[in-house]
């Protein structure tokens, strides 16, 4: 929902988004980009001695942390590549561990179906997002004076940052239920 928001603020003419090019763009997204690459390969190490719904947890506490930063602070382009930065760091446990979660709670029969039908959550709800972004975008437009087409205001960016954020503090209220559930695998 808001990585895919990310180009069109930074591509949108000021005053309603940064007017940077596809350069800005991509250095505003490397971060995200890196800390998920390398944070998910990390986050199987840690794994192990934190347990899988304790990294849960705290994956999904990172990254509202990342998202309501986000929400506070986006008025440039480097505040917005940190808070990437942030949430991407949260991702990267809370999929480990709930991927791992998922797998060694299913029975040893059942891990294909399991692991699909989790996939394929995960997948609708990326698909629900951008389309809720766009919903955003296109309900808060304005123009700028001397550029042809109407933009996203500023109000839209709030509103897609707010839902991320009420989202993400959902699936830490689910993260902590399991996590006192205290799941052993």
């Amino acid at each position: 929902m808001v990585y895919q928001t990310i180009p069109i603020l930074i591509r949108s003419p000021p005053p309603l988004g940064f007017g940077g090019d596809a350069l800005v763009v991509a250095d505003v997204q490397l971060p995200f980009m890196i800390i998920l690459l390398v944070g998910t390969v990390m986050s199987g190490f840690v794994l192990n001695r934190l347990g899988n719904t304790r990294l849960t947890a705290i994956g999904t506490i990172v990254s509202t942390i990342g998202f309501v930063s986000l929400l506070l602070f986006h008025s440039t382009e480097f505040m917005i590549g940190a808070t990437l930065a942030i949430i991407a760091a949260g991702l990267s446990l809370a999929f480990v561990g709930g991927f791992n979660i998922v797998l060694l709670s299913a029975p040893v029969e059942s891990t294909g179906i399991a692991l699909g039908m989790t996939l394929l959550l995960n997948l609708v709800g990326q698909s629900i997002g951008p389309s809720l972004a766009a919903m955003y975008q296109q309900m808060h437009q304005g123009a700028v004076q001397g550029m042809p087409g109407r933009f996203p205001t500023t109000e839209a960016y709030d509103l897609i940052f707010l839902s991320a954020t009420l989202i993400s503090l959902t699936a830490v209220v689910l993260a902590l239920a399991l996590n006192r559930r205290k799941i052993t695998v």
